[in-house]
């Protein structure tokens, strides 16, 4: 999201993140993932903790598309839409992404500097969107260009990143990801939901 910057090949994220250790394992699929999941009742790994990401982000643009001219509640799904996304790309680019840049993997560093540039026209395109009001002419167009840049994003990333990331750093790493990730996600809806507590204290 705003602020971070490209991540320079051996260095490290933008927030300090530590190395970690890499691993040869195998990649793996999502059904085999999933399955094994529910057995041993884990938490999801970083990849299946994206995914659901995606799906729910997906769901939502669904709704949108749904709303047809009911502007009041195209409004709130805007707010959702952009909520969801802002916090799974701060997600992303502070655990994720400097996880895989650990990985002597080229294509690695390429996905992630274009994961990067998608990042980058989503938050120009939320940032149009809430300058617009829903009965704006412009609003649907604009939407229509954000659901779109984010469903590519989301193929680019099921396509090449995932299978990197499963490739490279294996299931045990994955796994401490996915549980950093859901810790980090927990933290920010906290924060936001005391942010709003006081705004409405005011």
């Amino acid at each position: 999201m705003k602020g971070n910057t490209k991540h320079k090949n051996g260095s490290k994220s933008k927030n300090g993140a530590k190395k970690r250790a890499t691993s040869s394992a195998p990649k793996r699929s999502a059904h085999k993932t999933n399955s094994t999941q529910a057995r041993n009742g884990q938490a999801m790994d970083a990849t299946e903790l994206l995914m659901k990401d995606h799906e729910n982000v997906q769901g939502l643009f669904a709704q949108f598309e749904r709303a047809s001219e009911d502007a009041q509640k195209k409004s709130m799904l805007f707010e959702k839409i952009r909520d969801e996304l802002q916090m799974h790309t701060k997600v992303e680019e502070e655990i994720f992404y400097p996880a895989l840049e650990e990985l002597p993997i080229d294509r690695a560093k390429d996905d992630i500097e274009r994961s990067i540039q998608d990042h980058e026209e989503v938050d120009a395109l939320l940032d149009e969107l809430q300058s617009l009001s829903p009965d704006d002419a412009d609003f649907d167009e604009k939407m229509t260009e954000l659901m779109d840049a984010v469903r590519s994003h989301i193929q680019l990333e099921h396509e090449e990143v995932f299978k990197v990331a499963r490739a490279g750093l294996g299931e045990e790493q994955l796994q401490e990801l996915g549980r950093e990730m859901e810790e980090f996600k927990q933290s920010m809806k906290e924060g936001k939901m005391e942010s709003e507590g006081a705004e409405a204290s005011e």
